[in-house]
């Protein structure tokens, strides 16, 4: 009976050693879709990004930032979060089943269109947690005023959980939340509640992907679909230029765990680069969802690589060519194999991709771009092609490897990394200058090849509505940090001017032990003056021998008492005064 049973256990140990070591990473990523003014986007890494932040990837851990009159929105699916200015919101778990926010301070809208969502979804503040019972639409004001937590539901039903009780909030009302007190009343609307929706139900593109997609809302706006009768369902961006090829106007980043991850420039390359296929028919490239519109699987990159030195460092050109339909995408990351059966679950991608039929797209940038920078830039100007005659004959490669630790905080070659003394509420108005003039539209529009006609105008993003301004927590915010410091400075300062004093009276006192009897005296001096009538009466007559003036000339009398000489005693009464 005991060796089965430790048999079992010793089973059961290894399985779960077996599943943590082959923990697959989130199947669900979110999508930074819009920004206004300065925000700024704090990684798991701890590093800060304050610039280009448009598709940038949002997983559990990343912190977004926004300064006073800006603004940000991400999304998840058909899920969307739109931050008001002067607002600060972590990311607390973001997976395959949990969508978990946290908001530290300021305002947030939130979205939830799919039910499947709701068992997972719930919006954490100082004071409260915030769930919906149905799909809906609310707002959440956290410390605006301080200490309090204020639920708006514009659509559906919420349920805010504070200290001691639970209340059910449904359409058109307002509960105001604090420590020990609720309010209930009817929901007033402001400026930022004009959210203009784009992932309406009715899309398109949610007849050929499904609504889990993330990013598929842009998709309509910038491109067209047509069904094939090889690929299934394609989709043609508008507007691109002459020799313009998948990943290729944007950026690698490390983000762990998934490691390089490309972010694209055009304000509708998400979906197309972290999901599907990208394929070329007629001189054309065409996006290819896959047939089926099951819930995807995110990746950081659908591309193949080529050359390189897999162990890093100095070495020959690297290169990635994005992958066809018909080619199975390894992950360069520990993964299972049920995740690789999901993330290849088309059914049109065959074995190990056999003998690719083709490499178009190919791009060559030096290995050690890869090796040095935690952002590698890859722009008209930057990568290089190769002929069509040597794409088919490059060896295929590992993905580069990552990059080393000491450059990490150097995400461009001519940007010096950042102090360790960096302060946010400081240093971050100091950049918003040049952030303004570049991140403000939050659409940025492709940039344009040389020697190639100029592009049609891309439709701009609506401006993102702000909230009513705030002055007692605006005001409170900026000052924070700022008071912080200098009551930290004032306090070391009196420490240091107040330590030598309170050394020097301890040594004194302790070298000194005549000053107590020297303060007595002074006092009985004191008395003895108004209790002068009392000495004419015959019984006190002998009281006069103790009298003060005969101690001052008594020296003998006081050297009996130990109590040291006359000039000692003087500079001990000036002292205490």
């Amino acid at each position: 009976m005991r060796p089965t049973l430790l048999n079992a256990l010793a089973t059961l140990l290894l399985a779960s050693i077996t599943s943590l070591a082959l923990a697959d990473p989130p199947a669900r990523v979110g999508r930074i879709s819009a920004t206004d003014g300065l925000v700024v986007l704090q990684t798991t890494e701890g590093e800060y990004i304050d610039s280009g932040l448009l598709n940038w990837p949002l997983t559990t851990g990343n912190r977004i930032s926004t300064m006073r009159g800006g603004g940000a929105e991400f999304r998840l699916g058909s899920s969307a979060v739109r931050l008001s200015g002067d607002a600060e919101l972590e990311v607390s778990q973001l997976d395959d089943d949990h969508f978990k926010l946290r908001l530290l301070h300021g305002s947030a809208s939130v979205r939830l269109r799919n039910p499947q969502a709701l068992p997972g979804f719930a919006l954490d503040t100082p004071q409260a947690r915030i769930r919906l019972q149905q799909p809906g639409w609310v707002r959440i004001d956290a410390d605006r005023p301080l200490g309090t937590t204020v639920l708006g539901v514009l659509e559906g039903v919420a349920e805010i959980d504070g200290p001691g009780d639970t209340l059910t909030v449904r359409a058109g009302k307002r509960v105001e939340l604090t420590d020990d007190d609720v309010r209930i009343g009817l929901l007033q609307r402001d400026a930022f509640d004009n959210w203009p929706e784009l992932a309406l139900a009715g899309a398109p593109a949610l007849s050929y992907v499904s609504e889990d997609t993330t990013g598929y809302e842009e998709l309509d706006r910038y491109g067209s679909w047509q069904n094939d009768a090889d690929y299934g369902p394609l989709w043609l961006p508008r507007s691109l230029p002459a020799g313009w090829a998948p990943y290729s106007d944007g950026r690698w980043t490390w983000v762990a765990p998934w490691g390089w991850t490309w972010v694209d420039n055009a304000p509708w390359g998400y979906a197309p680069f972290h999901y599907g296929r990208w394929v070329m028919v007629g001189q054309r490239w065409w996006w290819s969802p896959g047939r089926g519109r099951q819930r995807p699987v995110w990746a950081p990159a659908l591309v193949g690589w080529v050359g390189g030195n897999p162990h890093g460092g100095h070495g020959p050109s690297v290169g990635w060519f994005p992958l066809s339909p018909r080619e199975r995408y390894v992950p360069g990351y520990r993964v299972s194999a049920d995740y690789q059966r999901r993330i290849n679950s088309d059914g049109r991608w065959t074995g190990n991709g056999g003998q690719r039929e083709r490499r178009d797209g190919l791009i060559v940038l030096p290995q050690d771009q890869f090796g040095q920078r935690r952002t590698v830039q890859v722009g008209s100007n930057t990568p290089a092609t190769l002929p069509p005659a040597q794409i088919h004959h490059v060896p295929l490669a590992p993905l580069p490897a990552a990059p080393q630790p000491g450059n990490w905080q150097r995400p461009n070659g001519d940007e010096a990394p950042r102090r360790p003394d960096w302060n946010q509420a400081r240093d971050w108005p100091r950049r918003a200058a040049q952030t303004l003039a570049t991140d403000s539209p939050g659409r940025p529009p492709i940039p344009a090849l040389p020697a190639t006609p100029p592009l049609p105008a891309i439709p701009a993003m609506p401006a993102l509505p702000r909230a009513a301004p705030d002055l007692e927590r605006e005001h409170w915010r900026e000052q924070r940090l700022y008071q912080q410091q200098r009551e930290q400075r004032a306090w070391q300062e009196r420490e240091r001017q107040e330590y030598p004093r309170r050394r020097d009276g301890r040594i004194e006192t302790g070298s000194m032990p005549a000053l107590p009897p020297v303060i007595m005296p002074r006092a009985p001096a004191v008395v003895v003056v108004p209790a002068q009538p009392s000495q004419a009466s015959p019984p006190p007559q002998p009281q006069q021998q103790p009298q003060p003036p005969r101690r001052e000339d008594g020296r003998r009398e006081r050297g009996d008492r130990g109590e040291g000489n006359g000039p000692r005693r003087g500079n001990n009464a000036e002292m205490l005064r």
